[in-house]
């Protein structure tokens, strides 16, 4: 039985599933829209996968630069909660690496890139006896058994199977630059809450620089308005003085709108949504990647006990199996994170008291610590 996949959107995560199913002898193809012209800025942006997303990579054969973060600390900007986690903890070589966006976008891209199509997009879709037929923009059609949309936050394609069960504007900007920080050890990750802003560096290397580290910075929309390179070594102040150290940037400044979004179903007859097109979270945590690398990850498994079954890729009963495999997971961490953005959010001053003691408290539970990186990972579900 010969079946093939279709794959809407040439990014990370569909580039990843292409390889997925390529290491599985699956014929795929891949349509893109935009050419893959890297940007002066595109070295700033910055990826961080956990242990199972790093290694499953390491399987396929892609290799790029990295930077392994093995401590993380979290601190509350207004007083001395503090929270550890260390691979140690958890008896694992590391708990995430740090990627260039861009590196790791070309080295998937290399792997695949006999079968990406790059110019067109597909612009609709309808099934058939025999599968799916999409439409493309040149006017074109391609025939497939499955077709899978791994587009972005807003795709057309996936708004037209399913609706949002939830959907958030943070009313909040993501700043990232690169920084050089010579005081700070070079595998270890931070995370600083002050008033409504998150702060976060991870170890970046990017060439020879020493101790450089990529910082998303989520901000309210006011703040982000009026911060330049001119002014943002006064605004640097107050983490530098948490941190004890100098931060110094190194590159210009890029901005994010931050949102949040999830789709009430992942898919329908012969046709299924992944990664950023079903949902995307708040970057606090930083497992946005992660969520549509394993999706990618379970949706090929799925596809492959389908065709070792010698069963229809595209029948509805298998694509729910993918659906129920990660919807819930999706939607817990989502949904967590919301919760702690409202929870760091809140100017009460006995709920900063609680915040406080709450880290002090965890951080001395060894096992709940241990149970959180391994979660985290992507060694252990929920």
């Amino acid at each position: 039985m010969s079946q093939s996949v279709l794959i809407s959107g040439g990014g990370i995560v569909g580039s990843f599933l292409g390889l997925e199913l390529a290491a599985r002898e699956i014929p795929f193809k891949i349509i893109e829209k935009k050419p893959f012209a890297s940007s002066e800025n595109d070295h700033i942006r910055s990826l961080t996968l956990n242990l199972s997303a790093s290694e499953r990579l390491d399987c396929l054969g892609v290799s790029t630069t990295s930077s392994l973060i093995q401590r993380m600390n979290i601190f509350d900007g207004y007083g001395s909660g503090k929270l550890s986690f260390n691979c140690d903890e958890a008896n694992i070589d590391y708990l995430a690496k740090v990627f260039s966006f861009n590196d790791l976008r070309e080295a998937l891209i290399k792997k695949v890139e006999s079968s990406i199509s790059i110019g067109d997009e597909i612009t609709s879709f309808k099934s058939m006896e025999s599968g799916i037929q999409a439409s493309l923009s040149n006017g074109s059609t391609l025939e497939t058994n499955l077709l899978v949309i791994a587009e972005g936050r807003n795709s057309t394609l996936a708004k037209s199977i399913a609706s949002e069960n939830f959907s958030k504007d943070y009313e909040q900007v993501a700043k990232t630059f690169l920084v050089e920080i010579p005081e700070l050890n070079a595998e270890e990750a931070i995370q600083v809450f002050h008033e409504k802003e998150i702060f976060a560096l991870m170890p970046y290397k990017n060439g020879t620089e020493i101790n450089q580290f990529s910082v998303v910075w989520s901000m309210p929309k006011e703040l982000a308005h009026d911060l330049t390179l001119d002014n943002l070594s006064t605004q640097l102040q107050k983490f530098e003085k948490k941190l004890s150290c100098k931060i110094q940037a190194t590159s210009e400044l890029l901005s994010f709108p931050l949102s949040a979004h999830h789709l009430d179903e992942y898919c329908d007859k012969g046709v299924c949504v992944i990664a950023d097109a079903a949902h995307s979270i708040h970057p606090l945590a930083g497992q946005g990647i992660n969520l549509g690398i394993s999706d990618a990850i379970i949706l090929a498994e799925e596809i492959e006990r389908a065709i070792n079954a010698e069963k229809d890729i595209g029948q509805l009963a298998l694509l729910k199996k993918y659906e129920l495999r990660r919807k819930t997971l999706n939607a817990s961490m989502i949904r967590g994170v919301d919760f702690l953005f409202n929870l760091f959010q809140q100017d009460n001053p006995y709920l900063r008291l609680g915040r406080n003691s709450g880290l002090k408290v965890v951080d001395k539970l060894s096992f709940l610590k241990k149970n959180f990186i391994l979660h985290a990972s992507g060694i252990q579900k929920i």
